[in-house]
């Protein structure tokens, strides 16, 4: 058979040239065997970087594309046969074939087979294909589109291919000696949540009961968010020609029906801005999933197509918007202009608008120019993100092409926002950080954050705790419990330690999405649904709170574990390694160091057995000063601090499916300047068991607040 070649890649020649940025080093634990130069063609070798084979299995399932078995037995089957000339599906052919070989359960499968799909339509100019045709539907000839130029681009822009991530397991995890590693990673700036939709709901609540939910969420003895996502409205009223259908989803715009500014609307929003600004959060991001229905031609806040001509009118509904916000008081830190844009929101469940990703540019070139031109200076600092794609694999790799490496050359957005609802495994974050680096190149990539997720399907087991964690897609379920916890602390522990993201959010902090009315049946009844609810909230009321008079907050376990990362690892906190290798099996972690100079190092197991580790402090003269665990039984309780030996040692208990922070301080050791931080810190050197004591003594004064 001869051999396979693949052209020189542009993306490749660009890291070649670049005097003002080097491509950082792969995390740990992978490695990169280089192509080897043959008359100016790579030769594909062995393209995939891969770790020692661990235990355990991966489900065999497709959370890229809705193919059914047969199609993607007819696709794999089609890249195998494929005698392809040139182009880079030769290497997606190497990495599956190398992924069965090492006995690998295909755990990275579906993401080879997408973009060997893709990159064989491109090798043939005359193929057109639509997620329609891929969906196994017919398409419309107005929903077909020739992939060939975008998918070229997407594979241009990701250098390393592909990137196969599986995790060794220590052979003696209580002997193997873990550590933080000594260099500095990302500078983590906030975890938040979202102001949608429940200020139309509590607006209804007791005004004690408002008061009592912003301290729930801002103050430290809370969950002490770090950032908030306050959500700006495109209903215009009654007048409108389509309500959005779902009670409470659609909110209230500044901009009226006919077009005038109405600056009294939105109250519920507006008083948990001001909430969340008087908390001095570090980010603050006013986002839009329409703009006002009184710009679009139907008169209605979804179903919508940003198109050129709106721009104009758009940019300056926002920018007049946000100097009003401002000058009320309202600290906002960035703009994002479009959620989910390849998505319409037709059936009007929710306020949206698409906008293709050809315009995209176009948006963030006038935004940047419109708040720049602002008499107002507040809204001249304000920064942009964007473009806050709903899915990795589906929408980001496709659509980056056509509209990022022009923005960030430009300068014309801040950071990249992004949301991860096709609940990508470890290979695909690994090839999108890398196709965010390559898409900055010759200057250092933009912030990443991941701003939203939420409502998937728990793990009933720990099924593939290094690949999917379990969930599969979006669907109705309700489980406030310790399980959808651990799968929410290992997305954040993947974006913080894969992508090197700076701030991730969950969707929305309160929601009413529950499968019953705890007051009539009591709450730990009122517990895991398989197919009523959402896994959505934070926090829930009661979906009949008005019918039952029933104002109480209902806790989850995903509550307290995001704790753990929004109040321990606070903005300017410094990111340092803690390989996985040297974990047991089923477990990750994250490690910082705060700008007071307190060290947090959050483990996360999802074993339904205690792990033991031993562990080294960096530096010398290390202290634990503090010790939380959360688990089923647990709330972020305190726990006994383990004794450190002379040489900086300890064990630690991790405990069976929970999350354990410990806190410590050292003499010396890693350190690293930390980067702008705005809002107010911890208190320097206070333990854990402070705080917790505090908390103690109004729990249950809180736990059911009325």
């Amino acid at each position: 058979m001869r051999r396979l070649v693949v052209r020189l890649l542009v993306a490749v020649a660009l890291v070649t040239a670049s005097p003002t940025y080097q491509v950082p080093r792969l995390p740990r634990g992978i490695s990169s065997k280089s192509y080897t130069v043959t008359n100016g063609v790579y030769d594909t070798g062995d393209v995939v970087r891969r770790q020692e084979q661990s235990a355990g299995g991966a489900e065999d399932v497709d959370p890229l594309r809705s193919l059914s078995a047969a199609q993607q037995a007819a696709v794999e089957q089609a890249v195998r046969n494929f005698e392809i000339p040139f182009g880079n599906a030769a290497i997606w052919k190497e990495a599956i074939d190398i992924d069965k070989r090492n006995g690998g359960g295909h755990e990275n499968r579906n993401f080879y087979q997408t973009m060997a799909y893709f990159q064989e339509a491109e090798n043939n100019s005359q193929v057109v294909i639509s997620p329609l045709q891929m969906g196994g539907g017919s398409a419309s000839p107005q929903d077909q589109f020739n992939v060939a130029p975008t998918m070229s681009r997407t594979l241009q822009y990701l250098q390393f291919y592909p990137a196969q991530l599986k995790q060794s397991q220590a052979s003696d995890p209580a002997n193997t000696l873990v550590q933080l590693s000594p260099d500095p990673q990302q500078t983590i700036m906030s975890f938040g949540a979202s102001g949608a939709w429940w200020p139309n709901f509590l607006k209804d609540f007791p005004v004690e009961q408002q008061k009592n939910l912003s301290t729930l969420l801002f103050s430290e003895d809370w969950l002490h968010l770090s950032g908030y996502r306050y959500n700006l409205g495109g209903s215009g009223g009654i007048e409108d020609s389509t309500y959005v259908s779902t009670p409470g989803r659609g909110v209230e715009s500044f901009m009226t029906t006919k077009g005038t500014y109405d600056w009294t609307r939105d109250a519920g929003g507006i008083y948990y801005l001001q909430a969340a600004s008087e908390a001095k959060l570090a980010s603050i991001t006013a986002f839009v999933n329409s703009m006002p229905s009184a710009l679009t031609e139907s008169k209605r806040p979804c179903g919508n197509a940003l198109k050129q001509s709106n721009i104009p009118q758009y940019m300056t509904y926002l920018t007049e918007t946000l100097s009003h916000l401002t000058s009320d008081g309202m600290k906002i830190d960035y703009i994002s202009p479009m959620n989910e844009p390849g998505n319409d929101f037709s059936g009007c469940a929710q306020e949206g608008m698409s906008v293709d990703k050809t315009l995209r540019a176009e948006v963030f070139k006038n935004l940047r120019a419109y708040l720049g031109a602002s008499p107002n200076p507040t809204v001249k600092k304000i920064k942009i993100m964007g473009d806050e794609s709903s899915q990795i694999a589906s929408n980001a790799f496709p659509d980056y092409p056509s509209w990022l490496q022009q923005t960030l050359a430009a300068k014309h957005i801040d950071a990249i926002a992004v949301h991860m609802y096709d609940f990508p495994d470890d290979a695909t974050l690994l090839n999108y950080r890398q196709l965010v680096i390559n898409s900055s190149l010759p200057n250092p990539p933009p912030p990443i954050k991941q701003t939203e997720i939420s409502s998937f399907r728990t793990a009933k087991d720990m099924r593939a705790p290094f690949g999917w964690t379990g969930p599969k897609i979006m669907k109705e379920e309700y489980d406030p419990s310790i399980n959808s916890a651990l799968d929410m602390a290992r997305y954040i522990w993947q974006w913080l330690t894969l992508v090197n993201a700076e701030s991730w959010d969950w969707w929305t902090a309160v929601s009413n999405v529950m499968p019953c009315y705890p007051s009539t049946v009591p709450a730990p009844n009122c517990g895991f649904s398989p197919d009523h609810g959402y896994n959505d909230g934070l926090l829930y009321i009661s979906p009949a709170y008005a019918t039952e008079k029933d104002y109480n907050f209902y806790f989850t376990k995903r509550f307290w574990v995001f704790r753990h990362f929004s109040h321990f690892l606070r903005p300017g906190a410094v990111r340092y390694d803690i390989p996985n290798e040297i974990l047991p099996y089923g477990t990750v972690a994250v490690a910082a160091k705060n700008i007071d100079g307190v060290y947090a190092s959050i483990f996360v197991n999802r074993n339904a057995t205690e792990q033991v580790i031993k562990m080294k402090l960096p530096g010398t003269g290390g202290k634990i000063t503090g010790a939380a665990q959360t688990t089923a039984e647990d709330d972020f309780a305190p726990v006994q601090l383990p004794v450190v030996s002379a040489d900086g040692s300890f064990r630690l208990n991790l405990p069976a499916k929970g999350v354990l922070t410990i806190q410590f301080t050292v003499v010396g050791g890693a350190a690293a300047a930390a980067g702008p931080v705005a809002g107010k810190r911890d208190v320097v050197g206070e333990s854990i068991e402070n705080v917790h004591a505090r908390i103690e003594k109004r729990r249950w004064r809180w736990w059911r607040m009325r």
